[in-house]
């Protein structure tokens, strides 16, 4: 992996889509099954990260203005969608 790409893990039972925006320019965009790891390209610095649940188009989770290469979503007990930087 290198520094210009973003590791999702998806350790949930839905599919996610993931957008990787800059600023307010969509740079990339990725699909994680359940279990599974996508990796996105995208410009080294600061970015935003959106997650959605890919069957209902729904956002689940997004952090903002992150620069963590490796991420993970998770489902907390109370039923939230989370992401956590490896």
């Amino acid at each position: 992996m290198t520094n210009n790409e973003i590791k999702l893990q998806n350790k949930t039972d839905i599919k996610a889509q993931a957008q990787i925006f800059i600023g307010s320019v969509l740079v990339s965009t990725g699909l994680a099954g359940p279990g599974k790891t996508c990796v996105l390209p995208a410009a080294a610095g600061r970015f935003d990260i959106f997650l959605r649940n890919g069957a209902t188009g729904w956002e689940i989770a997004r952090k903002l203005d992150i620069e963590e290469r490796s991420l993970t979503l998770i489902k907390e007990s109370k039923g939230w969608y989370v992401i956590n930087a490896d």
